[in-house]
């Protein structure tokens, strides 16, 4: 059994043409964020479609010309041709509303020179009376303008036959697992340099604004034959009542990130510390059940400035409730660290998905009940007949009671500390289910 290479069909125009919504239209699904607003979709995003039993990926990209006077307009405009270079088909969407532009001009020129295949859209032809309008858009030298609304839904048909029509054949290959890796954090803690240093390529933009990934980014590395799939997501900020409705769906989208993956990454600013908010995330990680490591960026910062032990006594400290989750220093500016962190999700990932052999999980139980004397109620007394790990990733362990209603919270702690001391579980958290025995 293979899986498919899947090929890329990557839009491209100017901003505010209606990308995002084609995107939803034609992976069928809200997968990219839109709003009205130019410049929403500032890095590539990607989602799966199938049309007449073809699959294949849309790539979403910024829009080229926004912010001219700004530092993301070139930004932005490579990350575009970033996206175009790599796919098998672009589309290039135009708006019937406002006709030809400059930047439709000069961008019809860009992808004639790159020499790829094109399909040349007109969106928002809403209504037939609007289609004449759409044939003045052949001027471009792009061949034969398909008019759509994708609002609509109108003329997607049409669209989609014309991009199987240019898709490669498929091809396949083996079966690989992969490991899906969510880097999550505060804004501006230095994400999407984690990502780009990761990848060794230019994969998210970068700058000390905040809020610059608006939407999740995925890329995939390969290390010592593990696949790994690796999701940048947009800043979390600390309240929901101060985000604008763009900020409040990419946070939607980054708790959807951290469903999705099996590790997630916590980036930390190191030259600040952890915050209550880091805790938070944390915690909330935890409560979904993910493995997790802590990346404490920006390193080099404190070895200037600070005292590095007592930074690290701090951050242990904050971070003292779940003492199971690693820290590592690192540094996305230079790279120092930064090899030590795929090692490490591997690592992370093993621990999470590790299932421990029923008689030794006993025999770990059994000494439980010799080092602390047994909860006790009414004169009732706690009685652990059997334990057995029925899950993995999270790790989940049925321990079969005479009452489960005799266990409190500090027991469970004492419990899953122990089977931490003899199995580590280390950056995995621990489900304990206690069942009354029949």
């Amino acid at each position: 059994m293979g899986k498919k290479r899947l090929p890329i069909v990557a839009i491209l125009g100017r901003p505010n043409v209606g990308k995002s919504t084609l995107m939803n239209r034609i992976a069928a699904r809200m997968s990219a964020i839109v709003d009205p607003t130019p410049g929403v979709t500032r890095d590539r995003k990607y989602t799966e479609a199938r049309w007449r039993d073809r699959q294949f990926v849309i790539a979403d990209t910024g829009g080229v010309g926004i912010d001219t006077d700004g530092w993301l307009a070139k930004d932005i405009e490579r990350q575009a041709f970033f996206a175009a270079e790599e796919a098998d088909v672009v589309i290039m969407l135009t708006d019937v509303t406002t006709g030809i532009t400059e930047d439709d001009e000069w961008l019809a020129r860009k992808i004639k020179r790159m020499g790829l295949n094109v399909v040349l859209v007109v969106n928002k032809v809403d209504n037939e009376s609007l289609e004449n309008e759409a044939s003045v858009f052949y001027s471009l030298g792009l061949g034969d303008p398909i008019p759509v609304s994708a609002y609509h839904s109108r003329g997607i048909g049409d669209l989609l036959d014309r991009i199987i029509e240019l898709l490669p054949p498929l091809h396949e290959e083996p079966e690989e697992p992969e490991i899906s890796v969510a880097i999550v954090g505060r804004p501006n803690v230095g994400k999407s340099s984690i990502l780009n240093c990761l990848a060794r390529e230019e994969r998210s933009l970068v700058h000390e604004e905040p809020h610059t990934t608006r939407d999740t980014v995925d890329t995939v590395i390969e290390y010592e034959g593990s696949l790994i799939r690796i999701l940048d997501t947009a800043g979390l900020r600390r309240k929901k009542t101060a985000m604008d409705a763009v900020e409040y769906y990419s946070s939607v989208r980054t708790y959807r990130a951290i469903d999705e993956a099996d590790i997630v990454l916590l980036i930390v600013d190191a030259s600040e510390g952890p915050t209550e908010h880091d805790q938070r995330i944390a915690k909330k990680i935890d409560e979904r059940g993910k493995g997790i490591a802590v990346l404490l960026n920006k390193w080099d910062i404190v070895k200037e400035k600070d005292d590095p032990n007592e930074v690290m006594e701090s951050v242990s400290h904050k971070f003292r409730y779940a003492q199971h989750i690693p820290l590592l220093r690192v540094s996305a500016l230079n790279g120092w660290g930064m090899d030590k962190v795929i090692p490490l999700v591997l690592e992370v990932y093993e621990q999470w998905t590790r299932k421990i052999p029923t008689p030794s999980l006993n025999t770990s139980i059994s000494n439980v009940k010799r080092m602390r004397g047994a909860p006790s109620k009414g004169g009732k007394s706690l009685k652990m007949y059997y334990a057995t790990q029925v899950k993995t990733a999270p790790p989940t362990f049925l321990i079969f009671v005479n009452d489960p209603d005799l266990i409190k919270d500090n027991y469970k702690r004492f419990i899953v500390n122990q089977i931490r001391n003899e199995y580590g579980f280390w950056g995995s958290p621990i489900r304990l289910i206690f069942r009354k025995s029949d």
